[in-house]
């Protein structure tokens, strides 16, 4: 089984749920404001025989977490609960607690989570962390040179001194940046910046490839011509390993990647997404995604594979060790 956790408006998740119904699989689809009148949780934190089996209410439906094959996670932490009838006090309590509670879940299940919600939240800019920074020097990607400013001024006459090229994304967006030109870079800067300060990266001369990771799985690389639309071509010198040991370093499963590959052969990673975009994805692509998507959400998991301690789901990292926790001494 699948559970979907999305607006109504999310098309990925649409084409999730569409494709998984086609194919005959049992699928659930639950907004983010509806969790607490939809859904309710009961699993357990420690395992063994005498351990009443763990269970997902829908819709006052039961059903048993081992039946849970996938969740496709389209949701951000806090959820958009609609709590208007509450006093201040009572909407922050249930707030914290519902995040507390689905956070906890969400890194609990053995199953595939598409993508798991990290404690305190996912970095977005891989150039605003030495730890970040390192990890895409491990893999062997370079970083171009960045710049976060609250100032459009400042973005402006950055723009212009990299030669009016440059990767613009708002600070704390899982979605992927945008592409500035010279005939509209000024306008898409201070469109942004209306609301929010912003990460700026240089262009490296090269060819710009956008790369889409499904599970441990490279399913499209679009090569992005300077003229015209995209087209889909193999692209052999964006390493594959290189790649998707970074995206599962990154504890995701499913990621657009930006690069930029010099003539040299030197190659620069701009951005690692893990809110793909919809609108700018190949529609040819766009099903070899979303067909992607239900057979990884599909496939049954063990424990002792896909939760242990180097397993690629339930930890933030795919390198992250297991801490053993115990009650204080009393």
């Amino acid at each position: 089984m699948i559970l979907i956790l999305a607006d109504s408006t999310d098309p990925w998740a649409a084409l999730v749920h569409r494709e998984a119904y086609r194919t005959g699989g049992d699928v659930f689809w639950i907004q983010p404001a509806r969790l607490l009148d939809r859904i309710l949780l009961n699993w357990p934190v420690v395992t063994g025989v005498s351990v009443v089996p763990g269970t997902v209410v829908i819709d006052g439906h039961t059903i048993l977490l081992a039946d849970l094959t996938g969740i496709f996670a389209r949701l951000t932490l806090p959820p958009p609960l609609e709590l208007e009838e509450l006093s201040f006090q009572d909407r922050d309590y249930v707030m914290k607690e519902t995040t507390a509670a689905w956070l906890a879940f969400l890194n609990a299940m053995p199953c595939s989570v598409v993508n798991r919600p990290v404690p305190g939240g996912r970095p977005t800019i891989l150039a605003g962390s030495p730890l970040l920074s390192q990890l895409v020097e491990d893999h062997g990607f370079l970083l171009p040179p960045s710049r976060c400013t609250s100032s459009q001024a400042d973005a402006i006459l950055q723009f212009s001194a990299w030669n009016e090229r440059g990767y613009l994304k708002p600070l704390g967006s899982h979605e992927a940046g945008m592409f500035l030109h010279a005939h509209d870079g000024v306008e898409q800067i201070c469109r942004v910046m209306e609301r929010q300060a912003v990460s700026m990266q240089a262009i490296p001369r090269g060819q710009r490839v956008t790369v889409y990771v499904v599970g441990e799985e490279i399913v499209a690389t679009v090569l992005q011509p300077g003229e015209g639309l995209p087209q889909r071509m193999e692209m052999p010198s964006v390493p594959t390993e290189r790649c998707l040991g970074l995206v599962g370093a990154l504890g995701l499963t499913f990621a657009e990647c930006q690069f930029i590959v010099t003539p040299e052969g030197s190659i620069y990673c701009l951005d690692v997404s893990s809110a793909p975009s919809f609108w700018h994805c190949p529609q040819e692509v766009q099903q070899w995604i979303v067909c992607r998507l239900v057979d990884h959400l599909s496939e049954t998991r063990s424990l002792p594979l896909h939760d242990s301690l180097d397993g690629p789901d339930g930890r933030s990292s795919a390198r992250e060790r297991l801490c053993e926790t115990r009650s204080p001494k009393r």
